[in-house]
């Protein structure tokens, strides 16, 4: 995926040309950064982010990243777990678990302080109109809408796990994120003056966190991907004009981000490493977008096609390895298909439905994509004569590649299998039979596929091996023909591969003997 800039340059800072940050130490779990244009905030939560420990502090840093004052607030009072920050005005306004604490900036006097009854953790903060802000809480997942000069509140909106918000105020528009269940699924809402929240389509689930404007149709959000941390987290763009997602690697924990539209800095604050990053202008780390187009392949083929179908590794891990790719569900029932990060299931009764994170896999081959080589296909185009294409345009016949193909097909041809009931579980290709087929017509949608280099058989498919998601996401499965017009063709050269193979006794004892490459080229053509 390339990020575009944008038409005032503000996405110039995801160039990948060259790399420029700064990096800050010795904060104490930082959350948030504002700034009027002028001064730079920091919140530090303390040694306990959901504690009345009564350490937490706002620290003062120049706009070039110098640190002014490490505990800038409070003077007198204390803060015990200051996540959000916002200016309006020349007060500082704070959200400290259950209340809103508002700081003087040219003072450091504390003159605003406003409890929510019933709140536990106020998360993120963020002006709206003059004389007023918002609040989230997490918990009860309310955002409040707060008169600053009453104090009077009310609350605007519901939606479960929020945290980050931030108002545009040209456009009237309200964004916010969320963490989501299990910690990972959150999700991405904007809405419009008195409207309703509507969710933003084409972004996976993740651990969002801060959220703020780039321009009038883009927005940028941090997302730590699950929590725990696993060692990366991502910063996302998302253009609301084209309902695109696009993002680049970061360091774990980064939490709520300032984004300073006259420098086109992002101010990132990496809680768990106690540093704020500030971004100039170029690529986030050279480095940490190696993650990007490296197969990850859990299991082996041949142990699948040979009855090995009982899943052992959950959706939820396999999603932290990839957001595109397919496989096969728990227990070889139906097709499975990621798409954007979201895992998708193809059962024999022609249903399509999202997997749920405890689901498990029993084999799978997924990749951050990110294409390196596109082209188009405008003719009605048949399926061998596709596949054609796409080879002569592969530069090393020996490479793998992950292969997204968009566009309109007049007519394709899927299958799924129905699930195994009872042990031992058949080869692959003595159930042919019981494969149920799927015809569409005049559908819009994607293939998602791989191709692969004849050594690899056996560990995969060699040769071309694609799924299909119709864009309504109800028409899937397995590709075994198809006519298609208007195509366009997306293909990455993967850089490594990863395997992962089950753990579990049944693979253990599995007696890989000879190639079955017959039964394997039967299963992928159906027949």
């Amino acid at each position: 995926m390339k990020i575009k800039i944008s038409v005032i340059g503000l996405l110039c800072l995801f160039s990948m040309q060259g790399f420029s940050q700064q990096t800050f130490n010795g904060f104490s779990m930082p959350e948030s950064v504002t700034s009027n244009g002028k001064r730079f905030f920091v919140s530090n939560q303390g040694q306990d982010v959901f504690s009345k420990d009564g350490d937490g502090f706002i620290s003062e840093i120049s706009a070039d990243g110098k640190l002014i004052e490490l505990k800038f607030a409070p003077t007198k009072d204390v803060l015990n777990t200051p996540k959000g920050i916002t200016i309006e005005g020349n007060v500082l306004y704070v959200a400290d678990l259950e209340r809103v604490v508002g700081f003087d900036i040219n003072t450091r006097k504390t003159v605003f302080e406003l409890e929510i009854p019933n709140a536990v953790i106020l998360n993120d903060i963020c002006r709206l109109e003059k004389g007023f802000i918002a609040v989230t809480e997490t918990v009860s997942g309310n955002i409040y809408k707060i008169n600053t000069g009453t104090r009077a509140y009310e609350i605007i909106g519901n939606i479960p796990t929020i945290n980050g918000i931030s108002f545009h105020e040209k456009t009237n528009q309200l964004a916010v994120c969320t963490n989501g269940k299990n910690l990972g699924q959150g999700a991405v809402y904007i809405k419009k003056g008195n409207g309703n929240f509507e969710e933003l389509p084409n972004i996976s689930n993740g651990f969002f966190d801060g959220i703020e404007w780039l321009d009038d149709s883009h927005l940028i959000i941090s997302d730590w991907v699950t929590f725990p941390t696993i060692g990366f987290g991502k910063l996302w763009t998302y253009d609301l004009k084209k309902k695109q997602a696009n993002f680049l690697f970061t360091e774990e924990s980064t939490a709520d981000i300032y984004y300073d539209h006259v420098t086109n800095k992002i101010w990132m604050p990496q809680m768990f490493q106690n540093k704020v990053v500030i971004i100039d202008k170029e690529q986030l780390s050279k480095e940490a977008q190696n993650k990007f187009n490296k197969l990850y392949n859990f299991g082996v083929i041949d142990a699948f096609i040979g009855g090995l179908y009982k899943g052992t590794l959950p959706i939820k891990q396999l999603k932290l390895k990839g957001d595109f790719g397919l496989g096969a569900p728990d227990l070889l029932d139906g097709e499975l298909t990621m798409l954007d990060g979201k895992a998708y299931q193809t059962k024999s009764t022609g249903e399509t439905v999202v997997l749920e994170d405890e689901h498990k896999t029993s084999f799978s081959s997924v990749t951050f994509f990110k294409s390196d080589t596109t082209f188009f296909v405008k003719p009605i185009v048949e399926h061998k004569i596709l596949l054609e294409q796409i080879a002569q345009s592969l530069k090393n016949k020996n490479a793998m590649y992950a292969i997204k193909i968009t566009g309109n097909f007049d007519d394709i041809k899927t299958r799924a299998f129905p699930p195994v009931k009872t042990k031992p579980f058949p080869k692959l290709a003595t159930i042919l039979e019981k494969q149920q087929f799927f015809e569409y017509e005049n559908t819009a949608g994607t293939l998602i596929g791989y191709y692969f280099p004849e050594y690899l058989n056996g560990i995969n498919v060699s040769g071309f091996h694609f799924h299909f998601l119709s864009d309504d996401k109800k028409q899937s499965g397995h590709v075994l023909d198809l006519t298609a017009k208007n195509l366009i063709i997306e293909i990455a050269e993967l850089k490594g591969f990863d395997l992962d193979i089950p753990s579990d006794k049944d693979f253990q004892n599995f007696k890989f003997n000879t190639k079955d490459h017959e039964g394997l080229k039967r299963v992928e053509q159906g027949k």
